[in-house]
Protein backbone atom coordinates (compact mmCIF):
# COMPACT_ATOMS: atom_id res chain seq x y z
CA UNK A 1 0.00 0.00 0.00
CA UNK A 2 2.61 2.44 0.63
CA UNK A 3 4.29 1.68 -2.79
CA UNK A 4 0.95 2.64 -4.46
CA UNK A 5 1.21 5.54 -2.31
CA UNK A 6 4.65 6.69 -3.40
CA UNK A 7 3.58 6.63 -6.76
CA UNK A 8 0.54 8.23 -6.63
CA UNK A 9 2.44 11.01 -5.13
CA UNK A 10 4.88 10.78 -8.55
CA UNK A 11 2.04 11.35 -10.47
CA UNK A 12 0.35 14.00 -9.08
CA UNK A 13 4.06 16.08 -9.29
CA UNK A 14 4.33 15.04 -12.48
CA UNK A 15 1.21 15.43 -13.94
CA UNK A 16 0.72 19.01 -13.69
CA UNK A 17 4.83 19.95 -14.67
CA UNK A 18 4.97 17.17 -17.45
CA UNK A 19 2.28 15.37 -18.50
CA UNK A 20 -0.33 17.99 -18.68
CA UNK A 21 1.97 19.83 -20.86
CA UNK A 22 2.53 17.44 -23.41
CA UNK A 23 -1.19 16.33 -23.62
CA UNK A 24 -1.83 19.56 -24.05
CA UNK A 25 0.68 20.64 -26.77
CA UNK A 26 -0.52 17.68 -29.09
CA UNK A 27 -4.20 18.62 -29.00
CA UNK A 28 -3.37 22.09 -29.74
CA UNK A 29 -1.35 21.12 -32.84
CA UNK A 30 -5.05 20.97 -34.20
CA UNK A 31 -6.70 24.31 -32.48
CA UNK A 32 -7.96 27.15 -33.68
CA UNK A 33 -6.62 29.94 -34.76
CA UNK A 34 -6.87 33.98 -34.56
CA UNK A 35 -8.01 36.04 -37.24
CA UNK A 36 -6.31 39.52 -36.57
CA UNK A 37 -7.73 42.72 -37.59
CA UNK A 38 -4.68 44.67 -38.53
CA UNK A 39 -6.54 48.03 -40.08
CA UNK A 40 -7.51 50.87 -38.38
CA UNK A 41 -11.29 49.98 -37.80
CA UNK A 42 -10.23 49.60 -34.22
CA UNK A 43 -13.22 49.55 -31.22
CA UNK A 44 -12.71 52.92 -28.82
CA UNK A 45 -11.07 52.21 -25.55
CA UNK A 46 -11.48 52.65 -21.93
CA UNK A 47 -8.11 51.83 -20.20
CA UNK A 48 -9.19 51.18 -16.37
CA UNK A 49 -6.13 51.31 -13.34
CA UNK A 50 -6.80 50.75 -9.58
CA UNK A 51 -4.61 52.81 -7.77
CA UNK A 52 -4.13 53.41 -3.81
CA UNK A 53 -1.32 56.16 -2.58
CA UNK A 54 0.67 56.11 -6.03
CA UNK A 55 1.37 59.24 -6.84
CA UNK A 56 4.51 58.68 -6.96
CA UNK A 57 4.29 56.58 -9.93
CA UNK A 58 0.61 57.16 -11.51
CA UNK A 59 1.73 60.36 -13.67
CA UNK A 60 4.07 58.35 -15.57
CA UNK A 61 1.28 55.61 -16.59
CA UNK A 62 -1.51 57.95 -17.63
CA UNK A 63 0.73 59.77 -19.90
CA UNK A 64 1.93 56.58 -21.19
CA UNK A 65 -1.95 55.58 -22.33
CA UNK A 66 -2.81 58.72 -23.70
CA UNK A 67 0.05 58.36 -25.79
CA UNK A 68 -1.36 55.23 -26.69
CA UNK A 69 -4.46 56.21 -27.37
CA UNK A 70 -3.43 59.14 -29.74
CA UNK A 71 -0.41 57.94 -32.00
CA UNK A 72 -3.25 54.97 -32.62
CA UNK A 73 -6.16 57.25 -33.97
CA UNK A 74 -8.57 55.87 -31.41
CA UNK A 75 -11.03 57.47 -29.35
CA UNK A 76 -10.67 56.33 -25.67
CA UNK A 77 -10.49 57.81 -22.25
CA UNK A 78 -8.05 56.51 -18.89
CA UNK A 79 -10.23 56.08 -15.82
CA UNK A 80 -8.19 56.09 -12.92
CA UNK A 81 -9.56 55.08 -9.94
CA UNK A 82 -8.21 56.00 -6.63
CA UNK A 83 -8.89 53.33 -4.32
CA UNK A 84 -9.31 55.26 -0.59
CA UNK A 85 -5.40 56.66 -1.28
CA UNK A 86 -4.41 59.34 1.19
CA UNK A 87 -1.65 60.99 -1.29
CA UNK A 88 -2.01 63.02 -4.02
CA UNK A 89 -2.79 59.96 -6.88
CA UNK A 90 -5.78 61.60 -7.84
CA UNK A 91 -4.86 64.80 -8.42
CA UNK A 92 -1.23 64.07 -10.08
CA UNK A 93 -3.53 61.67 -12.29
CA UNK A 94 -5.37 64.97 -13.47
CA UNK A 95 -2.26 66.86 -14.30
CA UNK A 96 -1.03 64.42 -16.38
CA UNK A 97 -3.90 63.71 -18.34
CA UNK A 98 -5.78 66.68 -18.87
CA UNK A 99 -9.25 65.78 -20.67
CA UNK A 100 -8.53 62.61 -21.51
CA UNK A 101 -8.52 61.45 -17.91
CA UNK A 102 -11.23 61.25 -15.62
CA UNK A 103 -10.69 60.02 -11.91
CA UNK A 104 -12.94 58.32 -9.98
CA UNK A 105 -11.93 59.12 -6.17
CA UNK A 106 -13.38 56.51 -3.58
CA UNK A 107 -13.52 57.40 0.35
CA UNK A 108 -12.60 53.94 1.41
CA UNK A 109 -9.75 51.16 0.51
CA UNK A 110 -12.62 48.41 -0.93
CA UNK A 111 -9.55 46.62 -2.58
CA UNK A 112 -8.22 46.44 -6.41
CA UNK A 113 -10.89 43.76 -7.08
CA UNK A 114 -14.26 46.44 -6.31
CA UNK A 115 -12.33 49.20 -7.79
CA UNK A 116 -11.40 48.30 -10.98
CA UNK A 117 -15.25 47.27 -11.47
CA UNK A 118 -16.38 50.33 -10.11
CA UNK A 119 -14.36 51.82 -13.07
CA UNK A 120 -15.15 49.23 -15.64
CA UNK A 121 -18.96 50.02 -14.74
CA UNK A 122 -17.93 54.14 -15.12
CA UNK A 123 -16.21 53.27 -18.64
CA UNK A 124 -18.15 54.51 -21.94
CA UNK A 125 -15.88 52.68 -24.44
CA UNK A 126 -16.34 49.44 -26.34
CA UNK A 127 -13.17 47.50 -25.15
CA UNK A 128 -12.00 47.65 -21.22
CA UNK A 129 -8.36 47.71 -21.19
CA UNK A 130 -7.12 47.29 -18.07
CA UNK A 131 -3.53 47.46 -16.39
CA UNK A 132 -1.93 48.11 -13.19
CA UNK A 133 0.25 51.29 -11.68
CA UNK A 134 3.79 50.40 -11.77
CA UNK A 135 4.63 48.36 -14.95
CA UNK A 136 5.53 49.92 -18.48
CA UNK A 137 4.35 48.90 -21.63
CA UNK A 138 5.79 48.68 -25.08
CA UNK A 139 4.76 51.52 -27.80
CA UNK A 140 2.52 48.98 -29.99
CA UNK A 141 0.96 46.88 -27.25
CA UNK A 142 -2.25 48.63 -27.32
CA UNK A 143 -2.77 48.10 -31.10
CA UNK A 144 -1.48 44.27 -30.10
CA UNK A 145 -3.93 43.89 -28.25
CA UNK A 146 -6.68 45.18 -29.86
CA UNK A 147 -5.94 43.34 -33.09
CA UNK A 148 -6.70 40.11 -31.79
CA UNK A 149 -10.25 41.68 -30.95
CA UNK A 150 -11.24 41.73 -34.75
CA UNK A 151 -11.61 37.75 -34.18
CA UNK A 152 -15.40 38.04 -32.80
CA UNK A 153 -15.03 34.56 -31.08
CA UNK A 154 -12.34 36.47 -28.75
CA UNK A 155 -13.78 38.11 -25.71
CA UNK A 156 -10.66 38.80 -24.30
CA UNK A 157 -7.05 38.98 -24.27
CA UNK A 158 -3.96 39.63 -22.39
CA UNK A 159 -0.42 40.38 -23.38
CA UNK A 160 3.07 39.15 -22.46
CA UNK A 161 4.88 40.73 -19.37
CA UNK A 162 8.58 40.43 -19.27
CA UNK A 163 10.17 39.70 -15.55
CA UNK A 164 13.75 41.47 -14.79
CA UNK A 165 15.50 38.67 -12.96
CA UNK A 166 18.65 39.03 -11.01
CA UNK A 167 20.99 36.15 -10.30
CA UNK A 168 19.68 35.43 -7.02
CA UNK A 169 17.42 32.47 -5.36
CA UNK A 170 14.62 34.39 -7.68
CA UNK A 171 16.38 33.55 -11.23
CA UNK A 172 14.42 30.35 -11.62
CA UNK A 173 11.04 31.99 -11.00
CA UNK A 174 12.53 33.55 -14.75
CA UNK A 175 11.72 29.68 -15.88
CA UNK A 176 9.06 29.12 -13.98
CA UNK A 177 7.19 32.60 -15.87
CA UNK A 178 8.37 31.29 -19.10
CA UNK A 179 6.96 27.69 -18.50
CA UNK A 180 3.38 29.44 -17.92
CA UNK A 181 3.34 32.21 -20.28
CA UNK A 182 4.22 28.68 -22.69
CA UNK A 183 0.80 26.92 -20.82
CA UNK A 184 -0.80 29.86 -21.38
CA UNK A 185 -0.31 30.47 -25.34
CA UNK A 186 -0.96 26.92 -25.93
CA UNK A 187 -4.10 26.98 -24.10
CA UNK A 188 -5.14 29.61 -26.12
CA UNK A 189 -4.29 27.58 -28.90
CA UNK A 190 -6.40 24.53 -27.47
CA UNK A 191 -9.62 26.96 -26.78
CA UNK A 192 -8.92 29.93 -24.20
CA UNK A 193 -6.16 30.68 -21.32
CA UNK A 194 -6.53 29.88 -17.85
CA UNK A 195 -6.39 33.49 -16.68
CA UNK A 196 -4.69 36.72 -18.45
CA UNK A 197 -1.76 39.04 -17.04
CA UNK A 198 -3.66 41.61 -14.86
CA UNK A 199 -0.37 43.99 -15.88
CA UNK A 200 -1.91 43.82 -19.05
CA UNK A 201 -5.38 42.32 -20.52
CA UNK A 202 -8.57 43.70 -22.39
CA UNK A 203 -12.40 42.87 -22.56
CA UNK A 204 -15.37 43.46 -24.69
CA UNK A 205 -17.59 45.81 -22.23
CA UNK A 206 -20.48 43.83 -22.69
CA UNK A 207 -18.61 40.76 -21.64
CA UNK A 208 -16.89 42.30 -18.29
CA UNK A 209 -18.77 40.70 -15.16
CA UNK A 210 -18.40 42.91 -12.01
CA UNK A 211 -15.85 41.05 -9.66
CA UNK A 212 -16.67 40.81 -6.17
CA UNK A 213 -14.79 42.84 -3.11
CA UNK A 214 -12.17 40.97 -1.94
CA UNK A 215 -11.09 38.55 -4.99
CA UNK A 216 -7.43 38.12 -4.92
CA UNK A 217 -6.98 36.90 -8.94
CA UNK A 218 -9.58 39.36 -10.53
CA UNK A 219 -7.30 38.29 -13.67
CA UNK A 220 -8.74 34.83 -13.37
CA UNK A 221 -11.89 35.27 -12.30
CA UNK A 222 -13.35 38.02 -15.26
CA UNK A 223 -11.69 35.84 -17.90
CA UNK A 224 -13.56 32.47 -16.91
CA UNK A 225 -16.73 34.31 -16.34
CA UNK A 226 -15.72 35.50 -20.36
CA UNK A 227 -15.39 31.93 -21.64
CA UNK A 228 -18.82 30.87 -19.64
CA UNK A 229 -20.33 33.21 -21.90
CA UNK A 230 -18.81 31.25 -24.93
CA UNK A 231 -15.78 33.32 -25.83
CA UNK A 232 -12.36 32.64 -26.22
CA UNK A 233 -9.54 34.55 -23.86
CA UNK A 234 -6.44 34.78 -25.76
CA UNK A 235 -2.66 35.35 -24.79
CA UNK A 236 -0.87 37.33 -27.32
CA UNK A 237 3.03 37.22 -26.63
CA UNK A 238 3.42 40.66 -29.24
CA UNK A 239 2.08 42.72 -26.56
CA UNK A 240 4.56 42.99 -23.95
CA UNK A 241 4.97 44.72 -20.55
CA UNK A 242 7.53 45.30 -18.89
CA UNK A 243 8.31 44.38 -14.67
CA UNK A 244 10.66 42.93 -12.41
CA UNK A 245 10.72 40.42 -9.30
CA UNK A 246 11.08 41.76 -5.98
CA UNK A 247 14.40 42.17 -4.35
CA UNK A 248 13.70 40.21 -1.67
CA UNK A 249 12.50 36.23 -1.73
CA UNK A 250 9.95 36.75 1.17
CA UNK A 251 8.51 39.24 -0.79
CA UNK A 252 8.37 37.04 -4.04
CA UNK A 253 7.66 34.14 -1.10
CA UNK A 254 4.22 36.62 0.64
CA UNK A 255 3.35 37.20 -3.35
CA UNK A 256 2.83 33.52 -3.85
CA UNK A 257 1.10 32.68 -1.52
CA UNK A 258 -1.28 35.51 -1.81
CA UNK A 259 -1.81 34.23 -5.25
CA UNK A 260 -2.33 30.52 -4.52
CA UNK A 261 -4.57 31.00 -1.68
CA UNK A 262 -6.79 33.24 -3.97
CA UNK A 263 -7.09 29.44 -6.16
CA UNK A 264 -8.70 28.04 -3.18
CA UNK A 265 -11.15 31.20 -2.51
CA UNK A 266 -12.13 31.11 -6.30
CA UNK A 267 -13.59 27.50 -6.24
CA UNK A 268 -16.00 29.25 -3.66
CA UNK A 269 -16.60 32.38 -5.04
CA UNK A 270 -17.04 30.42 -8.67
CA UNK A 271 -17.81 26.89 -8.16
CA UNK A 272 -19.57 26.95 -11.74
CA UNK A 273 -15.54 26.13 -12.96
CA UNK A 274 -15.70 23.00 -11.83
CA UNK A 275 -18.85 21.80 -13.79
CA UNK A 276 -17.51 20.71 -17.42
CA UNK A 277 -21.11 21.38 -18.89
CA UNK A 278 -20.84 25.40 -17.49
CA UNK A 279 -17.13 25.40 -17.84
CA UNK A 280 -15.61 24.47 -21.22
CA UNK A 281 -12.19 24.69 -20.12
CA UNK A 282 -12.59 22.22 -17.22
CA UNK A 283 -9.85 20.18 -17.81
CA UNK A 284 -7.56 22.91 -18.36
CA UNK A 285 -8.37 24.63 -15.23
CA UNK A 286 -8.45 21.33 -12.88
CA UNK A 287 -4.89 20.75 -14.68
CA UNK A 288 -3.38 24.30 -14.95
CA UNK A 289 -4.71 25.79 -11.45
CA UNK A 290 -5.70 23.07 -9.53
CA UNK A 291 -3.43 19.64 -9.65
CA UNK A 292 -0.53 22.13 -8.53
CA UNK A 293 -2.19 22.69 -5.09
CA UNK A 294 -1.74 19.15 -4.63
CA UNK A 295 1.75 19.28 -5.65
CA UNK A 296 3.62 20.27 -2.10
CA UNK A 297 1.43 17.63 -0.33
CA UNK A 298 2.59 15.00 -2.73
CA UNK A 299 5.88 16.32 -1.97
CA UNK A 300 5.78 15.61 1.52
CA UNK A 301 4.24 12.34 0.79
CA UNK A 302 6.87 11.01 -2.02
CA UNK A 303 9.98 12.41 0.55
CA UNK A 304 8.37 10.70 4.12
CA UNK A 305 7.49 7.14 2.03
CA UNK A 306 10.94 6.63 0.33
CA UNK A 307 12.40 7.12 3.54
CA UNK A 308 10.53 4.43 4.95
CA UNK A 309 10.11 1.97 2.17
CA UNK A 310 13.14 -0.62 2.16
CA UNK A 311 15.06 -1.74 -1.08
CA UNK A 312 17.48 -0.43 -3.36
CA UNK A 313 15.36 1.76 -5.50
CA UNK A 314 13.86 3.44 -3.05
CA UNK A 315 17.05 4.10 -1.10
CA UNK A 316 17.85 5.92 -4.17
CA UNK A 317 14.68 7.75 -4.54
CA UNK A 318 14.75 8.82 -1.27
CA UNK A 319 18.65 10.37 -1.91
CA UNK A 320 17.85 11.91 -5.26
CA UNK A 321 15.51 14.06 -3.13
CA UNK A 322 17.40 14.60 -0.54
CA UNK A 323 20.15 16.47 -2.88
CA UNK A 324 17.87 18.38 -4.70
CA UNK A 325 16.24 19.85 -1.54
CA UNK A 326 19.65 20.25 -0.17
CA UNK A 327 20.68 22.02 -3.54
CA UNK A 328 17.08 23.95 -3.56
CA UNK A 329 17.80 24.58 0.05
CA UNK A 330 21.48 26.00 -0.79
CA UNK A 331 19.58 28.71 -3.49
CA UNK A 332 17.08 29.89 -0.90
CA UNK A 333 19.98 31.02 1.34
CA UNK A 334 21.85 32.28 -1.68
CA UNK A 335 24.58 30.59 -2.24
CA UNK A 336 25.61 29.05 -5.74
CA UNK A 337 22.45 30.58 -7.53
CA UNK A 338 24.49 31.12 -11.04
CA UNK A 339 24.17 27.60 -11.67
CA UNK A 340 20.93 26.51 -13.32
CA UNK A 341 20.19 23.63 -11.52
CA UNK A 342 20.36 25.11 -8.24
CA UNK A 343 18.61 28.69 -8.84
CA UNK A 344 15.30 26.23 -10.38
CA UNK A 345 15.55 24.11 -7.56
CA UNK A 346 15.56 27.10 -5.15
CA UNK A 347 12.20 28.87 -6.84
CA UNK A 348 10.58 25.61 -6.95
CA UNK A 349 11.07 24.55 -3.17
CA UNK A 350 9.99 28.63 -3.00
CA UNK A 351 6.76 28.18 -4.80
CA UNK A 352 5.36 24.85 -3.12
CA UNK A 353 6.00 25.86 -0.04
CA UNK A 354 4.06 29.20 -0.80
CA UNK A 355 1.40 26.89 -2.34
CA UNK A 356 1.42 24.28 1.32
CA UNK A 357 1.34 27.78 3.10
CA UNK A 358 -1.69 28.96 0.88
CA UNK A 359 -4.31 26.32 2.06
CA UNK A 360 -3.59 27.84 5.55
CA UNK A 361 -3.85 30.97 4.83
CA UNK A 362 -7.01 30.31 3.32
CA UNK A 363 -8.23 27.80 5.69
CA UNK A 364 -8.05 30.22 8.33
CA UNK A 365 -9.75 33.23 6.61
CA UNK A 366 -6.43 35.29 6.17
CA UNK A 367 -6.36 35.01 2.42
CA UNK A 368 -6.76 39.16 2.28
CA UNK A 369 -4.46 40.01 4.71
CA UNK A 370 -1.61 37.51 3.17
CA UNK A 371 0.32 40.60 0.85
CA UNK A 372 0.65 44.06 1.38
CA UNK A 373 2.65 46.50 -1.12
CA UNK A 374 6.18 46.05 -1.49
CA UNK A 375 8.02 49.24 -2.66
CA UNK A 376 10.45 48.41 -5.78
CA UNK A 377 11.75 50.03 -9.16
CA UNK A 378 10.10 48.97 -12.35
CA UNK A 379 12.77 48.15 -14.86
CA UNK A 380 15.22 50.63 -16.17
CA UNK A 381 14.52 52.00 -19.88
CA UNK A 382 17.55 49.91 -20.84
CA UNK A 383 16.42 46.42 -20.33
CA UNK A 384 13.39 47.88 -22.18
CA UNK A 385 15.80 48.47 -24.86
CA UNK A 386 17.39 45.36 -24.47
CA UNK A 387 14.62 43.15 -24.87
CA UNK A 388 13.01 44.78 -27.90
Amino acid sequence: MLEITFWACVACIAYPYVIYPLVLAALARRGKGLVRDEGENWPSVSVVMAARNEAASIGRRVREFAAMIASSGLRGEVIVVSDGSTDETANAARLAGGELVRVLELADNVGKSAALSAGCAAASHEILVLADTRQSWASDALKRLLENLGDPSVGGVGGHLILETDQGALAGVGVYWRFEKWLRRTESRLHSSIGLTGAICAVRRELFRPIPRGILLDDVYWPLQVVMQGYRVVQDDRALAYDRLPDRVRDEFRRKVRTLSGNYQLLVRLPAVLLPWRNPIWWQFVSHKLARLLVPWALLGAFGIAAALGGSLYHALFLIQVVAYLGGLTGVFGFGTRIRAISVSASFLILNAAAWMAFWVWFSGRATQSWGKVAYEVPGVDFVERVE
